[in-house]
């Protein structure tokens, strides 16, 4: 049975390589909303997820710190190569909450900048939504140049350092992607 199964398996692999091509790709459903927009100069765009994570809430109410990665890349969209990338940003943020106090201090890890709020609503905002976000400048992109922006958020609950599988394998707890074209 094990010389059969040693036998088929090229066989097998060959048949999936040849008629997997034919086979059409499955989309996930949308995880996150994301708006490209070109404000004067500058290229910006606006993030948020379809529906908040699972426990996040809870989490920051029960005590929880909670830091979330975000992972913005603007890519050249190109047809028969890989995209080229133009740029890639990271943006880290954490919320640290008082239980004593009951309010949560939302640390811009990438900025440095800090402020403390009382309301539960904002620290989860201040987690998962992008405001019109400033991502390029206008000068690095060309004119009827089809580009394609790229953002992936991943949640970590604690001070727990990821999986190294994680770091191999990505993990994004969200994604979403959007092409434009500048004029």
């Amino acid at each position: 049975m094990l010389r059969f199964l040693f036998r088929a398996l090229p066989h097998f692999a060959l048949y999936v390589l040849f008629y997997g091509q034919f086979l059409l790709p499955a989309h996930a459903a949308a995880t996150m909303q994301l708006q490209v927009a070109m404000q004067g100069d500058v290229l910006t765009c606006s993030a948020s997820p379809v529906s908040l994570p699972d426990g996040l809430e809870r989490a920051l109410r029960d005590g929880s710190e909670i830091s979330v990665n975000w992972r913005i890349i603007v890519e050249i969209e190109r047809k028969y190569w890989l995209n080229k990338s133009v740029a890639s940003i990271e943006l880290n943020r954490r919320v640290i909450p008082d239980l004593v106090s009951r309010s949560w201090l939302l640390v811009d890890q990438t900025s440095g900048i800090t402020r403390r709020v009382f309301a539960l609503r904002e620290a989860t905002d201040f987690l998962t939504v992008l405001q019109h976000f400033p991502v390029l400048d206008r000068s690095l992109l060309s004119a009827g140049q089809a580009y394609v922006v790229k953002v992936a958020v991943r949640e970590r609950e604690g001070e727990v350092q990821d999986s190294w599988w994680r770091t191999w394998f990505g993990g994004e707890n969200s994604s979403a992607s959007s092409g434009f074209t500048l004029p």
